[in-house]
């Protein structure tokens, strides 16, 4: 009996192992492998910056609220004590144009009076030389003709009545322009402070968030910058992994099992440990290509199959890098 060649066996079970698994995962049910991924995040800052301290290192996990770096700005402090000394200065112009107003009213008013006083005094005098020529006339029994007289002063009265109301009607024009002049230079001063406190504001708040702190749990993969050193604008920081995968890569092999549609709702769950379960969305296909080597078995025959794009909830069990499987 001719002996069989021990290569030839090996080769056979090989490839029968093969097809074993292809059928379990790929072919033989609705279900399909992938892995889970999460999206590296990199902290930056938007301006230069001096770094004042740095709380974490590559591998240190973190979770939500930890500080990570602590940053100053000296331009940005500039920025803000400029922006009080502008606000200042503006609410100076308005403490001065207000005891500005308040002078002018008083001088106006000041000459109100006297022009008021002036002609009551005339008035006085006049009337007094009215009333002291009826007397004498009275007094005379005489038909003296005092009509011409009287009308001359009588004019006179109404002559300085009207001068004096002239004289008031400009001061009282003059009060108005003032007032105006005031409330326009008012209001321009207040456009500057509304502007300048809501600049200032803004960079208070810019300050106040200077400082990086962790939005989610992770692990911290790479720390850019150290204690001491100035930073320029848009530089990186820190980049975290998040704790949980953020997406999951699925691949189809075969035809049978491409009928998955976008929109479809599938359970994912650990191949190793099935206990780790969550849902998933599928959101995108991508092109057919070569199984990561996570999921290649030990043979020199290659797999391929189609992308599928999962979206899974924030919130999973799963651990980043996992082999999964699709149902």
């Amino acid at each position: 009996m001719k002996k069989i060649n021990s290569f030839y066996v090996l080769i056979f079970l090989m490839f029968a192992s093969l097809m074993a698994i292809n059928t379990k995962f790929f072919k033989g049910s609705k279900s399909f492998l992938g892995i889970t991924y999460a999206r590296e995040y990199k902290i930056n800052i938007e301006r230069a910056a001096y770094v004042e301290d740095v709380y974490v290192v590559p591998g240190q996990a973190v979770q939500p609220g930890d500080l990570l770096v602590q940053l100053s700005s000296s331009e940005l402090d500039l920025e803000i004590e400029k922006l009080h000394k502008e606000i200042e200065q503006a609410q100076s112009k308005i403490e001065e144009r207000n005891k500005l107003l308040s002078s002018k009213l008083a001088l106006y008013e000041a000459e109100r009076t006297m022009i008021k006083t002036d002609r009551d005094h005339e008035l006085a005098a006049i009337q007094n030389k009215i009333d002291l020529n009826r007397r004498l006339t009275a007094q005379l029994n005489q038909n003296i003709n005092v009509e011409d007289s009287l009308t001359a002063l009588q004019l006179e009265l109404i002559s300085i009545r009207q001068k004096a109301e002239q004289r008031i009607d400009e001061i009282d024009i003059k009060v108005l322009d003032t007032k105006q002049e005031y409330e326009f230079d008012l209001a321009q001063e207040k456009a500057v402070i509304d502007l300048a406190q809501q600049e200032l504001d803004w960079k208070l708040r810019e300050k106040n968030n200077l400082n990086r702190y962790a939005s989610f749990p992770g692990v911290i993969e790479n720390v850019y910058i150290k204690a001491g050193e100035q930073v320029e604008a848009f530089s990186s920081l820190v980049s975290i992994n998040p704790e949980h995968p953020t997406s999951v890569v699925g691949y189809l092999v075969g035809k049978k099992e491409r009928d998955k549609k976008l929109g479809e709702e599938v359970i994912i769950s650990s191949l190793e440990h099935k206990e780790l379960t969550t849902t998933a969305k599928i959101i995108g296909f991508g092109s057919v290509v070569e199984l990561p080597d996570i999921l290649q078995k030990s043979t020199a025959v290659k797999a391929f199959g189609l992308e599928v794009f999962l979206e899974i909830p924030e919130s999973n069990p799963l651990p980043v890098g996992e082999k999964i499987i699709v149902k």
